[in-house]
Order: structure tokens, then sequence, then C-alpha cells
């Protein structure tokens, strides 16, 4: 499966595609039942991608706003353009965000931050997140400790030490995670650990068959 979804769905296909709308679906109510969002505020999502699977860009489909929503993403302008002819897009790096300090009432960020290196740039990046929002910050990653790996839909293998699990991924045709800087999963204690010295949070959790399959992470501003 070409683009960001590169998992081996095992014939699956119908019921993953479900299953992921549905977590993000959730992700997003939980976003919308957390921070109350009015016509007023504005929102910045980091992260958009020009991937047409049905859970890509939930935030600006289910948005009842989507003029208020600014996204950010590293390439594919036009065609998310295309998509989404309402919505400001802009070109940026997560961890060096082009945008003033509170340049927005809100930032929603899906499953960017297990894709941005080593513990030290995820925690920049969240600094960079706090920066930009005047109210408060939700960012979602996977579970690293659910015991399928949903970038790739493989069990177990991304239990082993990152090195192993990253060469397992290149020897089975899964190169854009086969290293660090391209997915470093995190747990509930790696995703605490990088927010700021200080800075309350609350984790809040997806499940599937039974287990936290992810992960949401929210940081309020006062």
């Amino acid at each position: 499966m070409p683009g960001y979804f590169q998992y081996f769905s095992f014939g699956l296909d119908g019921y993953i595609d479900r299953l992921l709308t549905r977590v993000r679906d959730q992700v997003v109510r939980t976003f919308l039942a957390t921070f109350q969002p009015t016509a007023a505020h504005t929102v910045l999502d980091i992260g958009a991608s020009a991937d047409e699977h049905p859970a890509s860009n939930l935030l600006e489909k289910r948005y009842p706003y989507p003029s208020r929503i600014c996204a950010l993403a590293l390439d594919h302008l036009p065609a998310l353009h295309q998509q989404f002819p309402r919505i400001r897009l802009v070109r940026g790096d997560a961890r060096a965000l082009p945008f003033a300090a509170e340049s927005f009432d809100l930032v929603y960020c899906h499953a960017v931050i297990e894709h941005l290196g080593a513990r030290e740039k995820q925690a920049a990046f969240l600094v960079e997140a706090l920066r930009v929002a005047r109210r408060g910050v939700l960012v979602t990653t996977p579970n690293r400790w659910h015991p399928i790996e949903s970038h790739t839909g493989l069990p177990f293998l991304h239990w082993l030490p990152a090195p192993v699990h990253h060469r397992c991924y290149q020897l089975l045709g899964r190169s854009a995670y086969a290293s660090e800087d391209r997915l470093n999963l995190l747990g509930a204690q790696d995703l605490a650990a990088v927010v700021p010295a200080g800075q309350p949070y609350t984790l809040d959790r997806v499940r599937w068959l039974g287990v936290t399959s992810n992960l949401l992470l929210i940081l309020r501003k006062n």
C-alpha cells in the first residue's frame, strides 16, 4: 500500500480500514470534547497527509469549522488543496514551526511525534507545539506496547530493541520505518518523559483488543 499506510493487512483490508478510521475518529471526538472549540477558535493541524486512505486527515473531514484550520504538511500541498480548498495549508517542519508564538488557539497532531527521530527531537516538537498554542495541545501516537504495530501490521517485532526491529522491517520491505529517524515508538512513560518540565498534562487512551492502542497527550496552557 503506497503512502503513509504500509501495513501488512493479511487479507483484512476492509476491517483494518474501518479500525483505523474508528481510532482516529475517537481521537477527533476527544479533541472536540476536551477543548470545545467554537467558530472563533483557530486550530493548527500538524501533519496533514495527501494519502487517500479513508482514515487520513480525519480532523479536516470531521471538524465543524474547516475554514479555521491551518494544516502543516511536508509536501503534496497542491493535492491537499484539491481535497480541502477551505483550509489554509503551510509547508513546514514540526520541530521548527514557521509561526509566531500563540498564533493558534489549539494545536492538534495525530501520529507524527513517533516519526520525528530521537527523544530529544520529540521533546523539541512538544516545546514548539506549546509555543504556538494559546489554549492547548493534543498529540496522539500509537502505543509501543500494543501487540500489533500499527504502521506495519506486524505483531511483537516492535517489542524487540529498536535496532533489531528496524532491521526486521528493512528485510521485510518496510524501509520507511526501518530507522529511528523514521519510526521511534513511544509508550506512556516515554511520552510523559518528553513533556517539558513543569508542564501539566493528562494522558487519555484508545483501546483495541482490550489493550491501549493509542496514547493521547493533552496539554493545557494557563
